[in-house]
């Protein structure tokens, strides 16, 4: 036999097993337009079907732009008449029909009549959900601890360094946070800043009929401390209370607004000391730009209801970056801006911090 036509009929019959071993772990779906797509078929649910392809990825089909699909393997198909088949689902020859071979014989099914299919062994959709849903009930808490650090050596010594933690419960119904900050720093020896913060807030939803754990709306509490010595001040104490919106409450991206009313008491160090009545508003905005940075602001405006012209205006703006691959250790630069309406003697109203930390997050 020559050597040159033995070795291609060799070549071809293992060409052959690769393509019928490929095409023996594939499934089959045959859309309304003509197109045949291959792949995996993870599940139906929901008026959709999952399929698993290696040119495309995850695709997400509408069920009712389905004629018809077949599966390699065993599954469970579950219709809207309640009855649930099990056995492997073949297609017509001209792929306008679908048909389960189950051990009481072959049944012949459409689209419209499937409220759910999954591979056998697996959990079904409903069950995946359930599940899903009670994970996500849980209470999740989060703790992250953030740095930097500057120092300069020469003409001019420099000591400047930030640092602040925070602390987060969160469940489907409510959120408790707690945070501190401090800022520091010296020149040539002479400390020229020294400030301190510390927080915290509760959220609580209010349940609705179409969402008994909770709704969009929510009401809410804050208190918040701080020193700073070279405002003169000894001691700021702000607490407030009021409702707010989740106008965005998605996984990766949240925007909330919020109003209400609180107090303020203002004791500085040469003995004086200030009390307001105060009007207390803000959002928060957060947009989880892939897996490569993280957005995030926050507003608080808080004026006197006695003279709106004493206000407080405080602004956050920040992006975190992930360091390389790691999941807990990120870059975070930002700004925050503090403008005061009625500052101490000697001081500006406009207070600006740009800072760049190394972040720390515990999930």
């Amino acid at each position: 036999m020559n050597k040159y036509k033995y070795a291609s009929s060799r070549t071809g019959a293992v060409l052959a097993i690769l393509f019928a071993g490929y095409g023996a772990s594939a499934d089959v779906v045959q859309l309304n337009d003509g197109s045949r797509l291959v792949g995996t078929i993870e599940q139906v649910a929901d008026g959709k079907l999952w399929l698993v392809t290696d040119f495309a990825g995850k695709l997400e089909i509408e069920i009712g732009k389905i004629k018809s699909f077949g599966s390699e393997g065993k599954m469970n198909v579950a219709l809207k008449s309640g009855d649930r088949l099990v056995g492997k689902v073949t297609q017509s020859p001209d792929g306008t029909k679908s048909a389960v071979d189950s051990v009481i014989g072959s049944a012949g099914v459409t689209s419209d009549q499937i409220s759910a299919v999954w591979p056998e062994g697996k959990s079904s959709p409903e069950q995946v959900a359930a599940e899903k849903a009670i994970e996500a009930a849980k209470p999740k808490w989060t703790a992250t601890l953030e740095g930097g650090i500057v120092a300069t050596e020469g003409n001019t010594d420099t000591l400047t360094g930030r640092a602040r933690g925070e602390l987060i419960r969160k469940s489907q119904t409510d959120l408790f946070k707690l945070y501190a900050s401090a800022d520091y720093s010296e020149q040539n020896d002479v400390r020229n800043r020294s400030e301190y913060i510390a927080g915290g807030r509760y959220e609580s939803s209010f349940p609705t009929q179409k969402q008994p754990w909770g709704g969009p709306y929510f009401w809410y509490a804050r208190t918040e401390f701080e020193y700073d010595e070279f405002e003169n001040l000894d001691l700021r104490a702000t607490m407030a209370a009021g409702i707010g919106h989740y106008w965005l409450q998605k996984e990766h991206h949240e925007f909330t607004t919020r109003g209400g009313a609180g107090y303020r008491h203002q004791a500085y160090m040469d003995g004086t000391s200030t009390d307001d009545p105060i009007l207390d508003t803000g959002f928060d905005y957060r947009y989880d730009i892939r897996e490569w940075a993280s957005f995030t602001h926050s507003t608080v405006f808080s004026p006197s209801l006695e003279d709106f012209s004493e206000y407080r205006l405080t602004l956050d703006t920040a992006l975190a970056f992930p360091i390389g691959k790691s999941e807990r250790w990120k870059y975070k630069m930002g700004v925050r801006n503090d403008y005061n309406s009625d500052p101490q003697p000697g001081r500006d109203r406009l207070d600006n911090t740009y800072y760049a930390n190394i972040l720390l997050e515990f999930k």
